[in-house]
């Protein structure tokens, strides 16, 4: 036999009252911010002030004052909106420390504090279970805190152009279910560790613009879900390990200004999705693989700056989509092969500074998008074909025909 479940008027009023009281607590929240102080004090409901949204309940759940001309420090009154999913305050003027307040957001899922002069993270962050995005690209911070690295459930960590002065940050090996990590600009230095290939939800890696150093990591190869890997402007060493087949999904490699040396792996040329490859500005010798005539959606092809001798493989006249071709400075020899005509879509073509000979094609005028062609510093003979004349986009600024 079951009693029946009896709740009281009073009781119900008891909730009620405290629902009440725990909504004006936030208004009252948020206007210690300062953030609203226009709105404050007009009799306006707080969930209609802009760039709050509340809870059908009334609960304030996301703030968003992107590029509200806000500064001073973050009050630490906001870590009382324990409603709070969402807190955007990106490109503002915001300085100092994140409050240490900001743990009691148990349920936030993104927090973007880019674009400001933060300079320090608190450990109080780890208890911040459910954050999904992390985004403090551009400000002051020199320090990641390990609790980072208790966010398990953090798929995307952005803190690009941070002064961090350090090797990249172990305790971000934890991090399994990461797909995005940005850590461009960051002064980091030291080599790029094995335990990388731990991170095989990864889909978009960027490292350029650092002091890195040391080879790549055959473990990288292990990344299989990635799209973007960026390790471009650091100091890395070694050859292309020949594994990065493994990366079929990659739809951008970026590699240059290194010091990457050794020949290009043709196994390149089963990234069958790439659009960008950039190999330049390394130490790169031998041929051209023939390989790299399969990549059939690259738009981007950049070779330039290397020691890369040999001639133009004719297949690379099957990438027509390609856009832009540099090979500037290299020991290219042999001539311009004909099936290059295919490239209907190029806008950019140098060549420049190699010893390519024979005479410049005429088909080169018959590329309609050309805006850019350098072919200066070779070995052409003979005279510059009428047929230049007829590309309508050329900048002649930026053209160079000596075939002396």
């Amino acid at each position: 036999m079951t009693e029946d479940l009896k709740v009281s008027s009073s009781e119900i009023t008891r909730a009620t009252n405290k629902d009440s009281e725990s909504l004006v607590a936030e208004e009252k929240v948020l206007m210690e911010t300062g953030w609203w102080s226009n709105y404050s004090n007009i009799g306006v409901h707080h969930c209609t002030w802009p760039g709050v949204r509340c809870s059908a309940a009334g609960s304030v759940i996301e703030i968003d004052l992107s590029g509200h001309g806000l500064n001073g420090g973050i009050t630490p009154q906001i870590g009382a909106l324990s409603k709070l999913k969402y807190l955007n305050l990106s490109w503002n003027g915001l300085r100092g420390e994140l409050p240490s307040s900001l743990g009691n957001l148990t349920q936030l899922a993104v927090l973007d504090v880019s674009y400001n002069e933060i300079v320090s993270i608190p450990l109080e962050i780890e208890k911040m279970e459910n954050l999904v995005t992390l985004n403090l690209t551009r400000n002051l911070i020199v320090h990641m805190p390990s609790a980072i690295g208790l966010l398990t459930n953090l798929t995307h960590l952005i803190m690009t152009s941070n002064p961090l002065q350090s090797i990249i940050p172990p305790h971000i090996w934890n991090l399994k279910k990461l797909m995005t990590l940005h850590l461009g600009n960051c002064q980091l230095n030291g080599s790029i560790p094995p335990n990388i290939g731990k991170l095989k939800s990864l889909v978009n890696l960027h490292l350029s613009r650092n002091m890195l150093v040391g080879p790549i990591p055959s473990s990288i190869t292990n990344l299989t879900n990635l799209q973007l890997l960026d390790l471009s402007s650091n100091m890395l060493v070694g050859p292309i390990p020949s594994s990065v087949n493994n990366l079929t999904n990659l739809v951008s490699l970026l590699l240059d200004d290194n010091q990457l040396n050794g020949s290009i792996p043709q196994e390149i040329g089963r990234l069958t999705n790439l659009v960008t490859l950039d190999l330049s500005s390394n130490i790169l010798l031998g041929p051209i693989p023939p390989s790299l005539g399969q990549l059939k959606n690259l738009s981007s092809l950049h070779l330039s700056f290397n020691k890369i001798f040999g001639p133009l493989p004719p297949n690379l006249g099957n990438l027509s989509r390609l856009e832009s071709f540099t090979l500037y400075q290299n020991k290219i020899n042999g001539s311009i092969p004909l099936e290059m005509r295919n490239l209907k879509r190029l806008t950019n073509l140098d060549l420049g500074a190699n010893n390519l000979s024979g005479q410049i094609p005429s088909f080169l005028g018959l590329l309609p998008n050309m805006s850019l062609l350098w072919l200066d510093s070779n070995l052409f003979e003979g005279f510059i074909p009428s047929d230049i004349g007829k590309l309508k986009n050329l900048n002649k600024s930026f053209t160079w025909l000596h075939p002396f």
